[in-house]
């Protein structure tokens, strides 16, 4: 009996901390394309961004995700805004990388959509 219920107690503890991984893994992959996506621009003449700061990505959620072996596309949702003053602005962006000799860098940053959510 103590046996079994040491067993339950140790599948658990294994279950817990395999959750706890992956949610840290899910926010690592977060902050990385924050980061990853400072110095580049998305959309065009009508409707553009360029990420200056970390501190002008509000909100980064990860829509989709799809890999091969030397190209990494995501789709994500983005709210921005540029300074405290500035309006903030709802975005979805799908973001490409390709595997280089120096790691995974982005190579292109294809704007979606961009709308105007309120006036601070």
């Amino acid at each position: 009996m103590k046996s079994l219920i040491w067993k339950s107690l140790v599948w658990s503890i294994a279950f817990a901390l395999a959750g706890l991984l992956a949610l840290a893994a899910a926010g690592s992959e977060v902050d990385q394309l924050k980061s990853d996506l400072i110095g580049h621009s998305m959309g065009g003449r009508e409707k553009c961004w360029k990420f200056q700061s970390v501190d002008q990505i509000r909100e980064l959620a990860i829509q989709t995700r799809s890999e091969e072996s030397h190209r990494r596309v995501y789709t994500v949702s983005l709210r921005l805004q540029a300074n405290q003053a500035s309006p903030i602005y709802a975005a979805q962006a799908k973001v490409q990388y390709t595997n280089t000799t120096h790691g995974w860098q982005i190579q292109q940053v294809g704007l979606l959509s961009l709308a105007k959510l309120e006036t601070p």
